[in-house]
């Protein structure tokens, strides 16, 4: 693995959701989960061609998808933000591979802070940081996922039986699962990841 250029704290909604297929009208996009920024507001430019194609996917459907059928709006992507995730940059690093004349697999990481409005207290921060991993390549299946999370959490100490996978939602990824451990001091199973495939 090699790790991702990550240092991107400010971040344009287009990056953080609109690229992950997320739609405008999400709630995780509401003043009380995400840090808009006054100034500057507005990202200054995006890809013409590659923003037109993801307004396409959101509007009309593609690759599978019927899209939201629903209003969408270059002032919404334009958007600037603190970052809710650092899958923004794994948005990035797919848009940067695609640009190759010739696809060649790819291993990224990357470990950075995040910043979401939540109400603190004991379990929630306004900002933490979040381990991100992404695998591109052919031919990769759900299980190829779920032995490199099972290798990932091993080498962190957890053992790869401690682990269970449950299916879960993203807009972003299909199948996607969220990873649970068991911990002995609470003696319950608590999550520890979320994970999925990228969407085409």
């Amino acid at each position: 693995f090699t790790e991702m250029p990550t240092d991107r704290f400010v971040e344009s909604s287009f990056w953080n959701f609109d690229a992950l297929f997320q739609p405008q009208q999400h709630p995780a996009r509401d003043q009380h989960d995400t840090f808009f920024l006054q100034d500057p507001a507005e990202a200054p430019q995006l890809p013409p061609g590659y923003t037109a194609k993801v307004k396409k996917v959101h509007t009309q459907g593609g690759y599978g998808s019927q899209g939201y059928k629903s209003q969408w709006l270059l002032d919404e992507a334009q958007r600037n933000l603190l970052r809710t995730h650092t899958t923004a940059a794994s948005a990035r690093l797919l848009y940067q591979l695609a640009q190759q004349e010739k696809f060649s697999p790819v291993k990224a990481f990357s470990i950075d802070r995040v910043f979401r409005n939540e109400s603190l207290d004991a379990t929630h921060l306004a900002e933490f940081h979040q381990v991100e991993g992404v695998v591109a390549d052919r031919g990769l299946t759900l299980g190829h996922l779920m032995g490199t999370l099972r290798q990932f959490f091993t080498k962190l100490g957890i053992l790869g039986g401690q682990l269970r996978f449950k299916p879960a939602y993203n807009p972003y990824t299909e199948p996607s699962m969220e990873v649970f451990s068991y911990h002995e001091g609470l003696k319950k199973w608590v999550e520890v990841g979320n994970s999925g495939v990228f969407r085409p």
